[in-house]
């Protein structure tokens, strides 16, 4: 099956698609006022140590501190306390596991891992694991007798699915390459007169489209900025093992549109999935956790109910995991099922949610059904979901539900300008609401005098009341 990767990178919204054949597999938007750290590597310094959580406060950037768990601790040994291995003050290596939230600091790690094409490696990780993705018992013997062949010291790795066709040479010179990268970032480290900088950090709307052609190997990418474009270009050619043809976009149509994909995101953003035959699936966000009900839409009782209600449990079991992965939803996850009495119904359709999983890129935690028949599963969290970057609770149902934030529009209008500037000689009059305009204005009014210097065209402002955030473009001249 074709597999496709659409990136919009021209406006200040990022956002990329990829598809197989006519299905939408993952969709990315990175705004820039949710600039994700994870995987950044930092030096950083303890500013306390918590005995009571084992674990110490680091500073490593402008924000609030990070957070360091005894267990992130490469050298630390077992029966060891957080206040035998490290002391305030002392300055170390970090990186980020997870963003940090309006409540919380960023998760870091002493356990530093640089991913390449067939490994993920780590200098002082003492371990080797290799992907449950492949299932030849033997190749998975024989890959993880080579990595303990070939390993030094402490170091370990995590071997990908790619290595299972790759000659030793190739593997070899791809885990050295990993190693000087390494080997870089410690001698910058033990030389810099700073205790607190950035070592290494990445875009990481780049970095999630790097990974995922890495991932997948080969297809074709379409990208329509320049920048953008030589930056893949270099990317894939210092990757030879990966067989994508690059591809730049220049039309002024935005390239979601072009594609067929302009209802993309409002499809993403639906609470209310259908499946064949009217059953549906609702996904509601909490503050805890992620709800998903299923419903069985036109069920008739018949003398084949229970293994109709199975097989509508099964279907739906596949498009929830899904629609995990499409909108990047992480957290506790509880399913409500249609009822089924059976233990052998329920095993089976737990059997189908532990087969799909594993195609997912992020971990998923499959624990089962609960004394209440309510299914739980847990997936890892990076970076926030599609709906958190793009949305805000609804002042006017007061937090019922949710609307696209100030921001988003913003963007919103900013891919419409794009399409239609060779249209516009002198001005364009748009009204909005208050947030919207100082959305879309940026810091101290920069980008839109920015944005009127390329089109070459003013923008006139019309501000207007509204119980949400909004816009109308109302006048081209």
């Amino acid at each position: 099956m074709k597999k496709h990767v659409l990136v919009n990178a021209r406006e200040r919204e990022k956002r990329w698609i990829f598809t197989e054949g006519n299905k939408i597999i993952r969709f990315e938007a990175h705004q820039p006022d949710h600039h994700s750290k994870v995987g950044n590597i930092y030096s950083g310094v303890v500013e306390s140590i918590k005995p009571s959580l084992n674990a110490a406060f680091v500073s490593f950037d402008k924000g609030r501190n990070g957070y360091l768990s005894l267990k992130e601790i490469p050298w630390a040994e077992k029966g060891n306390s957080i206040q035998s291995v490290l002391h305030q003050g002392q300055r170390l290596m970090v990186q980020v596991k997870k963003d940090e939230s309006a409540a919380k600091g960023a998760v870091l790690t002493g356990n530093i891992e640089y991913a390449g094409s067939f490994f993920v490696y780590f200098p002082f990780g003492r371990i080797v694991a290799v992907s449950k993705k492949i299932n030849n018992q033997g190749v998975r013997k024989q890959l993880a007798d080579w990595a303990e062949k070939n390993l030094r010291g402490e170091e370990g790795l995590i071997i990908r699915t790619e290595a299972e066709v790759m000659e030793p040479d190739v593997l070899e010179t791809s885990l050295e390459e990993l190693r000087k990268k390494a080997t870089v970032l410690m001698k910058e480290f033990d030389n810099h007169s700073s205790a607190v900088f950035p070592l290494l950090e990445q875009s990481a709307f780049s970095s999630s489209i790097e990974k995922l052609l890495v991932s997948e190997q080969k297809g074709t990418i379409t990208i329509d900025q320049k920048v953008m474009f030589d930056a893949i270009e270099q990317f894939l050619k210092m990757n030879p093992s990966l067989q994508w043809n690059c591809e730049l976009y220049q039309d002024d149509q935005n390239l979601f549109n072009a594609m067929g994909m302009s209802s993309a995101e409002e499809k993403v953003m639906k609470k209310v999935v259908w499946l064949d035959g009217g059953i549906s699936i609702v996904i509601e966000k909490t503050e805890a956790l992620t709800v998903i009900d299923v419903n069985s839409g036109k069920l008739t009782k018949s003398g084949d109910e229970r293994q109709m209600i199975r097989k509508i449990n099964e279907r739906a079991a596949a498009e929830i995991v899904y629609q995990l992965q499409l909108r990047d939803v992480s957290g506790i996850i509880i399913i409500d099922f249609i009822n089924m009495n059976h233990e052998e119904d329920r095993e089976t359709v737990t059997k189908a949610i532990q087969k799909q999983v594993l195609q997912d890129y992020k971990h998923i935690e499959v624990i089962g059904f609960t004394e209440l028949s309510l299914f739980q599963l847990t997936r890892k969290r990076t970076r926030p979901s599609f709906e958190e970057t793009k949305s805000i609770r609804c002042p006017v149902c007061q937090g019922k539900g949710t609307i696209l934030s100030p921001a988003s529009l913003a963007f919103q209008l900013e891919r419409e300008l794009y399409e239609q500037r060779r249209s516009i000689d002198k001005s364009v009059a748009v009204k909005a609401t208050k947030d919207v305009i100082e959305a879309f204005k940026g810091k101290d009014g920069s980008f839109a005098k920015e944005l009127q210097g390329i089109f070459g065209f003013s923008i006139e402002w019309n501000e207007i009341p509204h119980q949400h955030p909004a816009y109308e473009v109302i006048r081209l001249n």
